[in-house]
């Protein structure tokens, strides 16, 4: 087995897809591969060189390390379907960002090495993960130091990094994510209304919030936090702060209270630069919650 371990994957769905193919190109062997959706399960096994098995349990049989990179609600499921009584000498871990090594606690009670790793990468497409996914953050759990080792290797095979993730803190961890993430499609989603709300259709409003979103991404990439925060709250436009909070209001209140919430969110950013009038920002925010519930 060595530093290598043979790989086998339970899921071949955009996750696993992208992760075999990475390590498969990193000199990896891939040996066996199991889907509940067989096309999947073959098209996977022919790029990487692989058998494609009839069963979790027989990916476990044929493998150093089993990937279960299926979706969160089917980890316990899977694991529960690996039958053999005595995993010593296996490994298996999942990839969920939610779920911590202890969904698979059945496994490790019959001697496999358990753990998760979880790439911090949004998964649109296989092809664009295979491109650009290297280089990725991915957050490790493993108590077993062989099985540490092994993912510690692997991770490094694709150029990434290790976020080690304390016990009991995934779903904090998780949560960190979606907000970096998952949220910031929401915020567009909630930015492209108020446009929309101006008359501007989709297109417009994708050629004026696509390049200002960019943009974001690269100053925090550039000077990080909170040097990367601009508008009226760093610059102390108090006038416009309030009149973001009365129009946002007359068009929908919880929007407006977002908003709200949001600011106080970055008050502390406005204190590490310094900005003067932070109390009368403040103010005006409190001013902006009365209103905004006042109108619900």
């Amino acid at each position: 087995m060595g530093d290598r371990p043979v790989l086998g994957f339970v899921g071949a769905g955009k996750v696993g897809t992208s992760l075999a193919r990475l390590w498969y190109n990193a000199g990896y062997t891939v040996k066996a591969v199991y889907s509940r959706t067989p096309a999947k399960a073959n098209e996977l096994a022919v790029r990487v060189g692989a058998l494609v098995t009839d069963s979790a349990d027989a990916v476990v049989a044929q493998c150093d390390l089993t990937l279960l990179t299926v979706t969160d609600d089917a980890i316990e499921i899977a694991a529960s379907s690996i039958r053999a009584s005595d995993l010593t000498g296996k490994a298996v871990i999942h990839t969920s960002g939610a779920h911590d090594a202890s969904a698979l606690r059945g496994l490790a009670v019959r001697m496999a090495a358990t753990g998760s790793l979880h790439p911090i990468f949004p998964f649109a497409d296989v092809e664009t993960a295979v491109q650009s996914l290297p280089g990725a953050v991915f957050a490790l759990e493993a108590m077993d130091e062989r099985l540490r080792s092994w993912l510690e290797r692997m991770v490094a095979a694709l150029g990434g990094q290790i976020l080690v993730v304390p016990p009991g803190k995934k779903a904090a961890y998780h949560a960190a994510l979606v907000f970096a993430s998952n949220y910031m499609v929401t915020l567009y989603a909630i930015a492209e209304g108020l446009l929309h709300g101006l008359g501007a259709d989709r297109a417009t409003a994708a050629r004026a919030l696509n390049p200002l979103m960019a943009g974001t991404v690269a100053n925090l990439r550039e000077w990080g936090v909170p040097d990367a925060l601009t508008g009226p709250l760093v610059r102390g436009d108090l006038s416009t702060v309030a009149a973001h909070m009365e129009a946002l209001a007359s068009i929908d209140a919880g929007v407006a209270v977002l908003y709200r919430d949001l600011a106080q969110h970055s008050l502390p950013m406005l204190k590490a630069r310094q900005v003067h009038n932070i109390d009368l920002i403040e103010q005006i925010l409190d001013w902006g919650d009365t209103h905004a519930t006042d109108n619900t």
